[in-house]
């Protein structure tokens, strides 16, 4: 049975992407929704399976899925699920502008699927080797999607992501190496011997300089597709650029699935050489981003690019609090990565239709939301606030949670350079809001041109309950959801499985 849910999880939007390739209209959104439900499906039922059964093996130990595995798959789909519901809106406009062309519209909807699929694949495979075929394609993929409208200033970020992208993938496939070759004085050459549970189980009597080596080019290849200082500089290109679902598909769980890959690393290095070497990278290069990120954020000019540089922030964030450990720091980690990959890819959509309004992503031009979009503007500012921390958002506890957990587990230091950059990035956040908010809305024709654009329940929908759901987990925590956290914490503090 798992075995079966795992091939319906990755073919459906696989055979769904081919299908779509040359359809047009109302034929291939029905065709990438039906690929999108059945796969979902399947997905939902594996994590249920792990939340009832604990850890589930298909396919002779090449898909092993855990609580953090199932977790960010069920991330996924539910980022996938808002950025298809936005798709067919995003595709109107831009083809009524005129800014793609008809036969774009299948190529959009069988890509989408297929870096879909490929986000899928990350957190179900036990091999650090096909983890990394897993995340390659998933750069492969999303970079034609990121310049999908054939501007300059898409293409060159799409070349540059792809560049850069590609090297840090070979800088983690080198790592992928090295583990492995810590490996073989005592596996020997086994096929067993890039599974990331085994190398757990074996990691006191792995190589241990080769191991920190491994460890070492990990951090650089997959903290550039995660977006770490100071591997980032395609992030804020690539996630401006792409067509705004695609853009929640970049922040909300491409860069998730790098973190994730990391921490596999992390857990492997953390159960061979203790905690120190690892962590301890993990809190500088968290740090290290967090603090890149603030400057950008107070001086930006473009909505798409603030947003980014929020995401760096948060990686950061998450990052360091790996480093620090601790059940605490730890709890508020694995609800981070939720809630930051559902208000994050909402604040992208809700981006891409002011963008749209305005005609532009000067953040100059678009004030007065409130007036000329009020869900959408709502949206936006809303969700920056929640973003930024501020009570009752669920954001505010786990960021509470990872300072407090990092000060009481020996990170004290640390965790009060975290607190105080955050506390920054609260107020560059705010202010740039306040202003998307209430402030003057330009030119006279602009907010014509954005009144005369309409927008349905359902957009509201999508925009205001993602929304809606970070700022009840800000107050409460659903029993079924607290048992997943706590399960994914024990996982992110576990030196041997």
């Amino acid at each position: 049975m798992n075995e079966m849910a795992v091939a319906v999880l990755l073919l459906a939007p696989t055979i769904g992407g081919l299908a779509a390739w040359r359809l047009r209209g109302r034929t291939v959104e029905l065709v990438t929704l039906a690929a999108y439900w059945v796969s979902a499906a399947a997905g939902v039922g594996l994590a249920l399976a792990v939340a009832h059964s604990g850890r589930i093996v298909a396919w002779r130990g090449v898909v092993a899925i855990d609580a953090l595995g199932a977790y960010v798959l069920v991330l996924t789909l539910i980022v996938a699920g808002l950025a298809l519901w936005a798709s067919p809106r995003y595709i109107h406009h831009e083809l009524v502008d005129e800014h793609l062309r008809p036969k774009d519209e299948g190529r959009y909807y069988a890509l989408l699927l297929g870096f879909i699929a490929t986000l899928m694949a990350v957190p179900i495979f036990d091999n650090l080797g096909l983890l990394w075929v897993a995340i390659e394609a998933t750069t492969i993929v999303s970079a034609l999607l990121v310049g999908m409208n054939r501007t300059p200033d898409a293409i060159e970020a799409a070349w540059k992501y792809l560049i850069l992208g590609t090297i840090g993938v070979g800088f983690a496939l080198l790592a992928t190496l090295l583990a492995y070759a810590s490996s073989v004085h005592v596996m020997g050459e086994s096929s067993d011997a890039l599974n990331w549970t085994r190398l757990i189980a074996i990691a006191p009597s792995l190589n241990p300089n080769l191991l920190r080596l491994s460890f070492v080019f990990a951090l650089a290849g997959y903290g550039t597709k995660a977006g770490l200082v100071p591997f980032h500089t395609w992030l804020p290109d690539a996630h401006s650029q792409a067509p705004s679902p695609v853009s929640a598909l970049l922040s909300g769980v491409s860069i998730m699935v790098a973190l994730y890959a990391l921490v596999r690393f992390h857990l492997v290095a953390t159960a061979g050489l203790g905690p120190g070497f690892s962590s301890t990278l993990l809190v500088i290069f968290g740090l290290l981003s967090m603090a890149v990120a603030l400057p950008f954020m107070i001086r930006q000019e473009d909505l798409k690019r603030l947003l980014a540089y929020s995401s760096i922030e948060h990686m950061g964030l998450l990052v360091a609090g790996i480093g620090f450990g601790g059940p605490l720091a730890l709890l508020g980690v694995a609800l981070h990565m939720g809630l930051h990959a559902v208000t994050k890819a909402t604040l992208f959509l809700s981006a891409g239709e002011l963008v749209q309004r305005y005609g532009t992503r000067r953040l100059s031009a678009i004030r007065g939301t409130l007036a000329v979009a009020p869900v959408a503007g709502g949206a936006l500012g809303g969700g920056i606030l929640l973003l930024g921390g501020l009570p009752p958002s669920g954001i505010f506890v786990t960021e509470f949670a990872i300072v407090i957990g990092g000060a009481t587990h020996g990170y004290g230091f640390a965790a009060a350079i975290a607190a105080l950059l955050l506390a920054s990035c609260f107020v560059a956040l705010a202010v740039h809001g306040s202003r998307i908010l209430w402030g003057h809305p330009g030119p006279l024709e602009s907010l014509e041109a954005a009144r005369g654009i309409g927008i349905g329940s359902g957009t509201a929908l999508r925009l205001a309950g993602p929304l809606l759901a970070v700022a009840a987990l800000g107050l409460w925590t659903p029993g079924p959801l607290a048992t997943a956290l706590d399960s994914i914490r024990a996982i992110l503090g576990a030196t041997r499985v």
